[in-house]
């Protein structure tokens, strides 16, 4: 199995981890020691609870606090999966229900970007489209 290959499955772990609401899993999958950051992509002026630059493995409970605490998983669907040298892309489509006012936000279309080392995860950035977020979020 290629290094590329075995990176799309630590990912694709990460990913049925959430999936199964097991966040100890994916902090298990985080390198503590090669660590460079973990977070969204988004525009300065605007911000999701999420949106979040984090610099250390201890701060990464705080982006699933914020995403979780904001927000219910209705679905979350890895559906493509890439890899070249270090880092993995991830296409997928999600839908969340705002738990402060019932909407339902619709992401379709996200990127998630990982670079891993050793076999564990040491950045992670989320593309999404921020002002669908914004607005759902109202």
């Amino acid at each position: 199995m290629t290094n590329e290959a075995k990176n799309i499955d630590v990912i694709k772990s990460a990913y049925a981890a959430f999936g199964r609401g097991d966040l100890a899993a994916i902090y298990e999958l985080v390198s503590p020691d090669e660590f460079e950051a973990w977070g969204v992509v988004a525009n300065a002026a605007a911000r999701a609870p999420w949106h979040m630059d984090l610099k250390s493995k201890q701060d990464v409970p705080k982006y699933f606090a914020a995403v979780l605490g904001t927000l219910e998983p209705l679905r979350f669907e890895p559906s493509a999966f890439a890899a070249g040298g270090d880092y993995v892309y991830a296409s997928l489509d999600m839908e969340y229900k705002v738990r402060a006012s019932g909407k339902t936000l619709l992401m379709r279309g996200v990127v998630h970007r990982f670079k891993l080392a050793h076999g564990r995860i040491v950045e992670a950035r989320v593309l999404e489209d921020t002002a669908a977020t914004l607005e759902a979020l109202g």
